[in-house]
C-alpha cells in the first residue's frame, strides 16, 4: 500500500468529523434562527390606499393596525417556541404586555378561525401549529403553508381588520367580499437580523 492510500485512509475520520460539525452547526444555527424575534405585517388596501398594515394585539385576538383603520393594540413581538404537548410541534408566541411584562401562545379558533392569542389553556382543542415560515423566511407559515392567512373587517363600520386562517377558503365564501382580503403575514425582523444565513 503507498503513502498516499495511506494518508487518504486516515484522512477520512477527519472529513467526516468535519461534515458532522457543520452539520451541527448548521442545526444549532437553524434553532437559534427561532428565537429570534419579529413582528408581523400585512399589505392591506383600505379606501384605495395601500400600506403595510402592523399586526397587533388586544381583545384576545390579532389585528391589523393602518393608518385608514388604525388599531390601538400591543404590537406583535413574537417568536417561535416549543409547544409543551404529545404533538411537539413548533408554537408561536408574542409579547403581549410589558406593564406588567406578559407573553402568550398564538393560535387560530377552531370555531371562528381568527388568529387569537391567550394562556395555553386557551389554546386547548384549537389550531396551535406548526408554526414556521415560508422557504423564502419571509412570511410566516402555518401547517406547511404561508397561504391561506386574511383580513376580514370586524364590525359593520369597518373600524377594525381582523385577521383569519382561512386555509379552505369557506370564510371567504360566507363573508361580503368589501370584508375579506386574502393576505400574506410578512416578518418583520429586527434592523440588522437577516433570516436566510442558514442553507442546507
Amino acid at each position: 500500500m503507498d503513502i498516499i492510500a495511506l494518508l487518504a485512509i486516515a484522512a477520512i475520520p477527519t472529513v467526516i468529523g468535519t461534515g458532522q460539525a457543520i452539520s451541527a452547526q448548521k442545526r444549532e444555527n437553524e434553532a437559534q434562527k427561532e428565537k429570534v424575534k419579529f413582528g408581523i405585517g400585512a399589505d392591506l388596501t383600505i379606501d384605495g390606499h395601500m400600506e403595510e398594515a402592523s399586526g397587533v394585539l388586544i381583545d384576545g385576538q390579532m389585528f391589523l393596525d393602518h393608518s385608514k383603520s388604525p388599531v390601538k393594540g400591543f404590537p406583535f413581538s413574537g417568536w417561535y417556541f416549543m409547544y409543551p404537548g404529545e404533538e411537539q410541534h413548533i408554537g408561536l408566541v408574542s409579547m403581549t404586555s410589558n406593564d406588567p411584562p406578559a407573553m402568550g401562545w398564538i393560535f387560530v379558533d377552531a370555531d371562528t378561525r381568527a388568529v387569537r392569542f391567550g394562556g395555553r389553556k386557551d389554546t386547548v382543542d384549537h389550531v396551535i401549529g406548526p408554526w414556521h415560515w415560508t422557504p423564502n423566511e419571509k412570511y410566516v407559515s402555518l401547517r406547511g403553508s404561508g397561504d391561506g392567512f386574511a383580513a376580514v373587517r370586524a364590525d359593520e363600520e369597518g373600524s377594525r381588520w381582523a385577521v383569519y386562517w382561512d386555509p379552505d377558503g369557506s370564510l371567504a365564501q360566507q363573508t361580503p367580499v368589501d370584508r375579506y382580503v386574502p393576505i400574506g403575514l410578512k416578518r418583520q425582523l429586527a434592523l440588522g437580523i437577516n433570516s436566510q444565513y442558514v442553507r442546507d
